[in-house]
């Protein structure tokens, strides 16, 4: 190629580049000093992405503090569908500027287009805060919370983005149909998918309304704002031993024990985010041989239940009666606070604080104040969701009249859960410390328990009625050797939920 033809080629580059730099005035002046991000620029919006990566390398060598360098970098790796170095370079952007026009919701999507549900819902939100205007920004914040199981912060978003963007008004509308259901409101549920069947022009959308408006309306139970349970077992345990609140006493001997517990609630105020409602509870045991250690219960209960986002308050107060043998052994009034906090579709943690009175019939001395603290998670693994981990800790003080019956108690639980489609397997176990405050007058020593037990169960739910088979090991070790014990209990028993 001669001089003549050369002059007039790069006199045409040098035009388009001034002409591109002129349009793009949020980066003119950090473009302006390198000519190398420029042509990595313009070759990205031409789609040569290759040509636009060789550039931008050079451009990064010489502003290696350049947040626009790296920005576009993350934006021709995600072209490129090199993803692992696309991210690294998003990251290094937001590091230098988090404020960089654009970054924020390129990087939201490139997490959404990989995967990263999570870490993408939180720069949704963050750019439909900044700017309310931002309609698919606020949609794709519903799909993130949509796709980890975060259906009320899901059903915000859609109902923000369909009442101000007609272009996505159909699919905001179905997706919030779909959280109104998922979230225990069936009857809104409905009339949204009603109203899409008549307005929208997919077809495929009809169709899919249409699917769940028949799904609704073939299960009247969803409309129910009660609920029946209940559970019948048969357990053989090689050592009977009755627990209370206060203390273990331990038979030495075998039996089999029928037990049957039947419960139901009443929601009489119901909403996503708020439910009200009475419950009742009845326990009853029956041994073989050693009838004097049947139990039965029968336990009232009033909830309160608050929903917010991804957090979930609880209130109950649950008064008790407990009869054995036929007569009355003791009665409990019971109050408990529970908080969850559902961080993503993964991970949970939880806390709860009771307080209870505990008033024994026939002996005063084990008439208590008790309190507890217990905070857990649960964690499911990321590549197969239907393991989890489970930890919980547990302190408890009992406030006896007795002098020798106060205590302190920690425990800690552990565990694993396996959810099929077809069957439920949980693995766990117990470690507690029990110590008592003062010297027991019998022993003329200080009583101190150390608790271990293990249990697995097996739950298979395609049936209406549900099987159950479950296995537990406990042994006890006590600084008084009277109060030593272990023990296998091996159960089956049939469970039916309405």
């Amino acid at each position: 190629m001669d001089r003549t033809t050369r002059f007039p080629l790069t006199f045409f580059v040098t035009f388009i580049l001034m002409l591109y730099t002129l349009t793009i005035p949020a980066l003119s002046e950090r473009t302006r000093s390198n000519p190398y991000l420029d042509l990595g620029i313009f070759a990205f919006e031409e789609g040569d992405f290759k040509t636009a990566l060789s550039h931008l390398k050079r451009a990064m060598l010489k502003q290696p503090d350049n947040p626009v360098v790296f920005y576009y970098l993350g934006k021709t790796f995600q072209k490129m569908k090199r993803y692992q170095e696309a991210r690294q370079y998003y990251d290094q952007a937001y590091r230098i500027d988090p404020d960089l026009d654009g970054l924020l919701y390129d990087r939201a999507y490139f997490n959404y287009l990989t995967h990263q549900y999570e870490s993408a819902l939180k720069d949704f939100s963050q750019v439909a805060k900044a700017t309310p205007g931002n309609m698919m920004a606020s949609y794709y914040a519903g799909i993130c919370a949509f796709k980890t199981d975060q259906h009320h912060i899901a059903l915000q978003y859609f109902l923000t983005t369909a009442k101000t963007s007609a272009n996505a008004r159909d699919n905001s509308q179905y997706y919030a149909a779909v959280c109104y259901l998922q979230t225990g409101n069936p009857s809104q549920a409905r009339s949204l998918f009603s109203q899409i069947v008549k307005q929208t022009q997919s077809k495929t959308l009809k169709k899919d309304a249409q699917k769940w408006l028949e799904y609704i309306n073939l299960n009247p139970s969803l409309f129910r704002p009660y609920h029946l349970y209940c559970n019948f077992s048969m357990t053989y345990d090689d050592n009977v031993t009755l627990t209370s609140p206060q203390d273990d006493t331990v038979s030495d001997e075998d039996d089999l024990i029928m037990k049957a517990f039947v419960g139901g609630s009443y929601n009489f105020i119901q909403s996503p985010s708020f439910t009200m409602g009475l419950g009742y509870r009845h326990f009853q045991s029956n041994h073989v041989d050693l009838g004097e250690y049947n139990l039965t219960s029968s336990t009232g209960e009033f909830y309160v239940t608050y929903h917010r986002q991804n957090t979930t308050q609880s209130l109950y107060l649950t008064p008790e009666h407990y009869w054995l043998d036929n007569k009355n052994y003791m009665s409990c009034q019971r109050l408990m606070y529970d908080v969850q906090w559902q961080r993503s579709k993964l991970f949970k943690l939880m806390a709860n604080f009771e307080f209870a009175i505990n008033d024994h019939f026939d002996n005063g001395d084990y008439d208590a104040q008790s309190t507890s603290f217990d905070i857990g998670f649960e964690q499911a693994m990321p590549d197969n969701k239907d393991i989890s981990f489970f930890s919980h800790f547990r302190v408890i003080n009992n406030a006896a009249k007795g002098l020798d019956k106060k205590y302190q108690k920690g425990l800690v639980r552990f565990g694993l859960t396996y959810q099929h489609k077809e069957l439920d397997w949980v693995f766990g176990g117990d470690y507690s410390v029990k110590q008592y405050m003062h010297i027991n007058p019998s022993f003329e020593k200080r009583r101190n328990d150390k608790l271990l037990s293990f249990h697995t169960s097996i739950s298979v739910k395609n049936f209406s009625i549900q099987p159950v088979f479950k296995i537990e090991h406990m042994k006890n070790s006590s600084g008084i050797d009277d109060f030593d014990y272990r023990k296998t209990a091996i159960s089956f028993s049939l469970r039916y939920l309405y």
